[in-house]
Formats: structure tokens, sequence, C-alpha cells
């Protein structure tokens, strides 16, 4: 575990007495970059909501950092270094690029409570908020307000509010979800220089089997609750179980 920043250990979950999670077990290494695949319906938005904390497991301990996390509420995991993205978007629509960023890095910081003090007081935030929106590469919309963003920038918006929270791993759930192909690539530049920083965890869940194979360091494939392999993205495209349960026997 010395060596992990996540791990799950026997991991069950139950809905009315059915079991959608079944004894996963599931490993991320400090500063690496793993994607979760699946069929619909595999468990894996089950799987972020528990390690999230929005969900309990019925079973089953999650650990981050060493530390026990297993049903604490959302908030205490935030705080602690995990961040996580959502399908829908979760941002201040009526909030600037730079205000969203800026109000999340000094919600980390001593002064989160401060809300009626002049932001411009507040050089270190406005520091971390102008660094943020260059990452993200929406410098050129930094005063624009966040709804009037197209869908793949509000993406890249939220992605860039988990890094001013400062935490050690990004959870995304289907980051691609929704946006149209030619908006793609920009999207998926973005996560790659996350992932060039050297110092964040990624575990994403994404369906763009082109865009995993070439951006992960390693993949889970999780089959009817169950974690059915976890390799390297050239071992897990050769993998012949993987291929049957996740194409139908077709190759990766």
């Amino acid at each position: 575990m010395a060596n992990n920043i996540l791990e799950l250990k026997n991991i069950n979950k139950t809905f009315g007495g059915i079991e959608v999670l079944k004894d996963v077990n599931l490993q991320l290494e400090k500063n690496t970059f793993k994607t979760i695949i699946g069929p619909n319906g595999a468990g894996k938005t089950t799987l972020f909501n528990l390690i999230s904390g929005a969900m309990k497991p019925t079973r089953g301990e999650v650990y981050f950092n060493g530390t026990n996390i297993t049903g604490l509420p959302p908030y205490k995991i935030t705080n602690m270094g995990l961040g996580r993205s959502y399908q829908v978007t979760n941002i201040f629509p009526n909030l600037t690029v730079h205000e969203n960023i800026r109000i999340a890095a000094q919600s980390k910081g001593k002064d989160n409570f401060k809300l009626l003090t002049n932001y411009k007081k507040f050089k270190e935030y406005m520091a971390i908020a102008d660094e943020v929106v260059e990452r993200v590469k929406l410098a050129d919309k930094r005063d624009m307000l966040a709804v009037e963003l197209s869908h793949a920038e509000q993406r890249k918006l939220e992605i860039g509010i988990q890094l001013a929270l400062g935490g050690e791993l990004i959870l995304l759930d289907e980051p691609t979800a929704g946006i149209s192909l030619e908006e793609v690539p920009a999207l998926i530049d973005v996560i790659e220089s996350i992932k060039k920083i050297g110092n964040k965890s990624i575990l994403m869940i994404e369906h763009k089997i082109n865009i995993i194979m070439r951006i992960s360091d390693t993949i889970a494939v999780l089959h009817g609750g169950v974690i059915i392999a976890d390799d390297a993205p050239e071992i897990i495209k050769e993998n012949v179980a993987v291929q049957k349960a996740y194409l139908g026997g077709g190759a990766l």
C-alpha cells in the first residue's frame, strides 16, 4: 500500500438484493493514470460514487493515501485531496471562468470564509487561477461566464476547478461524454497535460478505446460488477476474456 494513493479492498455494493459490485479489489499507484472500462451497467459509476463518498459500500474498504475513508462524507474526502468531475458538469454557471477557478483555490486556503472581501486582495488565489486557466487552455475565455462556454469548455473548466483545489487524485467520469468529435482532441490535450505535471494521480472512466489506449498507464476492466483484468494497455488489448466481455470477442 505504501506507493498506492488509492486502494479498494473487497468492495461490494448491493441494491435491493442485486449485487452491483462483487469483491472489487483495485489499486492505483501514486502519480499514475488508470482507466476503468466496461460495458454499460458494469458498475463503473457506482464504483466512483463509493470512492468519492457519494455512496457507502455494502461491504469492503476504501483507502486513500493509506487512510481508511470508507463512508466518509464527500466534503471530507475532497478536503483530504481527492477530487471528482461528473458526467454532468458541476460549475457556477453565472460566474466567469476565472472566478470559478479562483473560488476553488480560495476554498482550500485560510481565506475560505472571507466571501465579502474584495477578491483583488487575494493575490495568491488570483495567481493560482491565472496559472490554471492557462493549464486548461481557457485563457481566451477567462472573463466569459461559464454558462456561455461550450460543453467541452465547461469540462475543461471543471478539470481546472479540480486542479485549483490542489488534490492529489482526480476522478474523471466520462470526460468526453456529450462532446462533439471535433472538440475531443482539445479536451484530451488538457488531460494529457495534467498527466505530464507528474504530481497528479488520475482515475478515469471512459468509452473511447483509442483515447484510453493512448493515455492510460494501466486499464482495469469491470464486467458484471467484477474486475476481470487490470494491466498495461498492450496486455489488455490482447486479453481474450476482455475482448469477449467488452466487444463480444472482437479485438480492441
